[in-house]
């Protein structure tokens, strides 16, 4: 980075010598501008092309830009994605209506896509997001393991330990076994893994005529993301068609999630205040 930053600011001293010359050439500008364009593929984007067209950015400089800004606001409000369900689950002290087998395949799904992109070399702002939501994703399981342990879907010791050593046997097959020719193993089986969580979740919420703890702003994020993400992937990384498959997949089933919540709502509150009456 300092040295992509050293290199623009000698090939821009040459400029005349004025206020906009004094702002590109500031430290600021040009490490925003190493970061923003000195990853990008296409010859008429660089750092110091796009600098030299200033106070007018070329299209091509200027989306790229924006791709880039999106993709921080993304990891930004990923950091919120699982509070409303989070809260939903202390506020209820009740895990009802959420499937533990649904939050164990948004771990691995959200898993795959994060390190997929990190072992691929993607920009961090393509797909920073999806590491921040599995930190999340595994506090709703610890939260659902925690709120069903008197219950009649209360999950073992046992079973909690097969779940936490399989991901680290995960962990070890991603990072120790899978080759840079074999890597893309994690993006084809996301799909699968994906309509394996939500639809488990989809059929629970089918059968039970109501969405417990499920949070509307949480799933509307998670549409929102992803039909953003679509956009920016093809900008920032590509045609990638295993990111991009994922990710239409998802689009599909957070629509049909979304229509649950909106749906069974009235159920869903009538389910939570006689829960509560329970409780008192």
């Amino acid at each position: 980075w300092l040295h992509h930053t050293a290199e623009l600011q000698t090939s821009l001293s040459t400029a005349p010598n004025n206020m906009l010359d004094a702002i590109i050439n500031s430290p600021l500008i040009l490490s925003i501008a190493t970061w923003a364009w000195s990853s990008d593929p296409s010859p008429s984007v660089t750092p110091t092309k796009c600098l030299n067209s200033l106070p007018y950015l070329t299209s091509q400089c200027l989306s790229r830009l924006l791709a880039k800004g999106i993709g921080v606001g993304i990891i930004v409000l990923s950091c919120l994605n699982k509070a409303p369900v989070i809260t939903n689950l202390v506020k209820s002290q009740s895990a009802a209506g959420l499937s533990v087998t649904a939050a164990y395949g948004e771990v691995i799904m959200y898993s795959n896509a994060a390190f997929y992109n990190l072992l691929r070399g993607n920009p961090f702002t393509a797909y920073g997001e999806t590491l921040v939501v599995v930190f999340q994703t595994m506090v709703v399981v610890g939260l659902i393991w925690w709120f069903s342990r008197d219950g009649k879907d209360r999950v073992g010791v046992e079973k909690m330990g097969l779940v936490v050593g399989g991901y680290l046997v995960y962990l070890f097959v991603v990072f120790r076994v899978l080759t840079p020719d074999t890597q893309y193993i994690l993006m084809v089986y996301n799909p699968l893994v994906l309509v394996t969580s939500r639809g488990s979740q989809i059929i629970a919420n089918q059968k039970q005529k109501q969405t417990g703890a499920q949070s509307l702003a949480t799933t509307g994020m998670n549409l929102a993301g992803s039909l953003v993400r679509i956009a920016t992937t093809i900008k920032e990384v590509g045609f990638d068609w295993h990111i991009l498959r994922s990710y239409g997949v998802s689009v599909t089933l957070n629509v049909v999630l979304l229509m649950q919540i909106v749906g069974y709502r009235e159920n869903t509150e009538k389910f939570l205040q006689s829960l509560k009456a329970k409780k008192e």
